[in-house]
C-alpha cells in the first residue's frame, strides 16, 4: 500500500492501545485502506473477548493526528501451543513499512510486559521487511467479479459449468441467508464435518457473536438435498469485497457436486449485491483445496506468518503445523471421530479456546 505524503513526511509515528473513543477512527482507516480486511475491524475485539474471554490489545498508530496503521492482538493463554499474543488471520494493516515496524515493535514490548514471550502475526499479506521470523505455507485466492451474472458464467471454464449443471440435475437447491435463520442448520452441518475430520469445532456462541456485532455484514450459503443441508458457507462483507470464512460440504455428498453449486451461487449473489471481488480465503499451497479454488479464475498470493520470540528467533512453526505435527494431536485426530457427536460438540468449543485460529 502506498502511503500518502502526510504520512511519508511525518517525523513521528506514535502508537497506543485503542480506547472506546478510537473505534470510529480505527474502522474508518481499515475501510479506506486498500489492504483493509473485515478481520481488521475493531468489532472483533468484542467477538473474541465475549466468546473466549481473551484480553485484547488493539494497537493503533498515528501520524500527524491521523490513524495510519492498526494491529489487533489477543492474549491467548493456550495450554497446547503456549501463551502468546496473536492476531486474527490477516495480521496488521498499515499505510507503509515504517508504520508497520512501529506497530510490531510495540507488540514485542507488549509481549514482554504481559508475560506472553512471543507474538504471532497470522496470515499477513506482507512480510513488512521486519526482523521477525517469516514463513509462508499458504496462499490466499482473490477472484475479480464482472459486472453481470451472464458475463461471469461465460468466463468460467467449461468443466466448472458442467459441474454446476450436474449439481442442479442431482436435485440440489441453494439458499443465501442474511437474516440469521440459516445459522443453526449451517452450524449443525459444520459440526458433522469437523467431527468426521477429527477437528474440534468452535462454539455456536462464536458465530452468534459475529452476527450480533456485525449485522448486515455477512451471508450464509446453504445447499440442500432432499431438505437436508449437506453444505454451507459463511461469508463476511466489507466494501467491495465478499470474503469466505468458514464452510464445508459433507464428504459423503461430494459426488452430488454441492461445493460447485455453492460457490457459483455465492459468486452470483456477490455480483447482485454489487461486490467486485470474492476473497476465497486461504489454503495450503499446492493442496486440493487450493487447486479447486484455482479453477474459478482467481489469483493466488502468498500469506505470511510473522513470529517474534523474547528469547530470539528460531524454531517457531505455524500454529497449524505446530498442532498437526504433534504426535499427541495426531492420535487425537484419529480418536475424535469415534466419539459421539454430542460429546464432541460440547468438548470441541472448550478445546478451540486454546487453538482458536489453527
Amino acid at each position: 500500500m502506498k502511503a500518502d505524503a502526510a504520512i511519508m513526511t511525518a517525523r513521528d509515528i506514535s502508537t497506543q492501545t485503542m480506547t472506546q473513543a478510537d473505534h470510529a477512527a480505527w474502522d474508518k482507516f481499515v475501510r479506506r485502506s486498500p489492504d483493509g480486511l473485515h478481520l481488521h475491524l475493531s468489532g472483533w475485539a468484542a467477538v473474541m473477548h465475549d466468546t473466549y474471554g481473551y484480553p485484547t490489545y488493539y494497537l493503533l498508530a498515528r501520524a500527524g493526528g491521523e490513524v495510519c496503521g492498526v494491529l489487533p492482538l489477543f492474549l491467548v493463554p493456550s495450554l497446547i501451543t503456549g501463551k502468546r499474543l496473536m492476531t486474527m488471520p490477516g495480521g496488521l494493516c498499515a499505510a507503509n513499512e515504517r508504520v508497520a515496524q512501529a506497530l510490531l515493535a510495540n507488540a514485542a514490548s507488549l509481549a514482554a510486559t504481559t508475560g506472553a514471550g512471543r507474538v504471532v502475526i497470522q496470515d499477513s499479506r506482507d512480510t513488512w521487511d521486519a526482523d521477525w521470523q517469516t514463513t509462508s505455507e499458504h496462499v490466499s485466492w482473490l477472484l475479480p467479479l464482472p459486472a453481470g451474472e451472464e458475463t461471469l458464467w461465460e468466463q468460467l471454464d467449461g468443466n466448472i459449468r458442467r459441474q454446476v449443471r450436474k449439481a442442479r440435475k442431482n436435485g440440489l437447491e441453494a439458499e443465501i441467508d442474511r437474516s440469521g435463520e440459516g445459522l443453526k442448520p449451517f452450524y449443525e452441518m459444520f459440526c458433522r464435518f469437523t467431527h468426521d475430520a477429527g477437528t474440534p469445532v468452535f462454539g455456536y456462541q462464536f458465530l452468534e457473536n459475529v452476527i450480533r456485532v456485525f449485522p448486515g455484514q455477512y451471508s450464509i450459503a446453504l445447499i440442500r438435498h432432499e431438505d437436508e443441508v449437506i453444505a454451507g458457507y459463511f461469508q463476511l462483507e466489507m466494501g467491495s469485497r465478499m470474503a469466505g470464512m468458514w464452510g464445508a460440504a459433507l464428504p459423503e455428498t461430494l459426488k452430488l457436486r454441492p461445493a460447485y453449486l455453492a460457490l457459483w451461487e455465492i459468486m452470483r449473489d456477490a455480483i447482485e449485491c454489487g461486490f467486485t471481488y470474492l476473497d476465497m480465503g486461504r489454503s495450503p499451497a499446492g493442496s486440493n483445496a487450493s487447486k479447486f479454488k484455482g479453477q474459478w479464475g482467481g489469483e493466488a498470493s502468498p500469506v505470511y506468518q510473522l513470529s517474534w520470540r523474547e528469547n530470539g528467533p528460531g524454531g517457531e512453526e505455524s500454529i497449524t503445523n505446530q498442532v498437526q505435527s504433534d504426535r499427541k494431536f495426531q492420535l487425537f485426530m484419529q480418536l475424535w471421530p469415534r466419539l459421539p457427536l454430542s460429546i464432541t460438540n460440547r468438548v470441541g468449543p472448550i478445546l478451540r479456546r486454546h487453538i482458536p485460529f489453527a
